[in-house]
């Protein structure tokens, strides 16, 4: 979700007002949380109230029609009750892109039951664990982190697909039980078994961004309105619920403390932020300088991740970027909890160290030829972007 989130705030226009708001709401939601979830809840049903705008009023004036035609006297009346009946109809036809809404899904390698079984397993184990409904797909993604992301059914927001998006890197890096835990985070978030609330103020940012762009995919005029009223609205609100969002993160940590103690979560937090760092500023900066050098370039970035990230990996470098972490003052351009909110959260003062990489999630949740036909794909496509 926080990825989510954070690529609709750095599409915010101009992103220097929504972090302007976000600053200005930073005391609220600190000291009267309460007030601040109230505020947020208010523009949430705003979004439902934009999206029923013109079916209201067009049922408000049709119910009073039939009265103003009953009293109509004069030809000032008649005219009047002639130009209710066009804003009726104008309204009517403003509706329609509500019927016509295509929700794109998450583009990505789908993973089907009978490649991945114990993955699935694992999944099933979760949801099981967290009394949540079946998950519609599964797919894998280019990149670091797992998210669940909420695809709105067409007409209004009451059914949703979810689908579980797996960051590649993710699946090759983490240790199985890290890998675990990260995806009992999001499975957890979407039971809301412990605070439900928060979690529909932070779905939403998804919701209202995926109806702005189905209204703007819409060819049609009539659509126009509520594109342009989305527009704004989805990043403002995107804006507004930015600490909704860093307390459902919070709250996800709790989620990963039901099937793991605090101290593998601890060690957990440590992980993603030096395996993050580590792919972020030196694997891919350095193997996309070597594939550009070469003019037929054979380096299989997805085939030598792990042996990469093992050989390079220093306890030194590993310490200072914990360390940098932990120290990091309050941001208001990431909605992802800082370090030391989610040690304090567990109940940790400290920062833990992060495991060795002996087995990857992939080694234990992926049959070898199918882990390697998936590496080969990833590794083919990310040598075509190169061309």
């Amino acid at each position: 979700m926080t990825i989510f989130v954070s690529r609709l705030l750095n599409r915010a226009n101009p992103p220097s007002r929504a972090v302007g708001l976000q600053r200005r709401l930073e005391p609220l939601a600190v000291r009267q949380p309460l007030v601040y979830r109230g505020l947020v809840t208010l523009f949430a049903l705003a979004g439902y109230l934009l999206l029923l705008l013109f079916p209201l009023i067009a049922l408000g004036l049709l119910s009073d029609l039939p009265r103003q035609w009953q009293i109509a006297s004069t030809w000032q009346e008649w005219l009047w009750s002639g130009l209710n009946l066009l804003i009726i109809l104008f309204a009517l036809a403003l509706s329609t892109p509500l019927l016509f809404n295509r929700f794109a899904l998450p583009k990505g390698l789908e993973i089907h039951r009978q490649n991945a079984p114990k993955l699935f397993q694992l999944v099933e184990q979760l949801r099981q664990d967290f009394k949540y409904p079946v998950l519609d797909q599964i797919i894998l993604r280019e990149g670091f982190g797992v998210e669940v992301i909420r695809t709105p059914r067409p007409g209004l927001p009451l059914l949703h697909q979810h689908t579980l998006v797996i960051g590649l890197d993710s699946l090759l890096t983490l240790p199985p039980a890290h890998f675990k835990s990260v995806l009992a985070r999001r499975i957890g978030q979407l039971s809301g078994i412990h605070n439900r609330y928060v979690g529909w103020l932070t779905a939403l940012c998804q919701t209202w961004q995926h109806y702005h762009q189905a209204f703007k995919q819409q060819k049609s005029p009539l659509a126009r309105p509520l594109q342009w009223l989305f527009a704004i609205y989805a990043p403002f609100y995107a804006a507004l619920a930015f600490y909704a969002v860093r307390q459902n993160e919070l709250e996800a940590d709790r989620y990963a403390l039901d099937i793991a103690n605090d101290d593998e979560i601890a060690s957990l937090f440590s992980q993603l932020i030096v395996t993050e760092t580590f792919l972020k500023t030196r694997f891919w900066p350095k193997i996309t300088q070597l594939a550009r050098r070469e003019s037929q370039p054979e380096h299989r970035p997805y085939a030598s991740m792990v042996q990469v990230l093992r050989r390079g990996l220093n306890r030194t470098e590993m310490q200072e970027w914990i360390k940098d972490a932990f120290n990091t003052p309050s941001d208001v351009k990431d909605p992802a909890p800082l370090l030391q909110q989610r040690l304090d959260n567990i109940g940790h003062h400290k920062p833990a160290s992060p495991q060795p990489i002996r087995e990857t999630a992939a080694d234990t949740f992926l049959d070898p030829t199918v882990k390697q036909k998936i590496i080969d794909k990833f590794d083919q496509r990310w040598l075509a972007k190169l061309k």
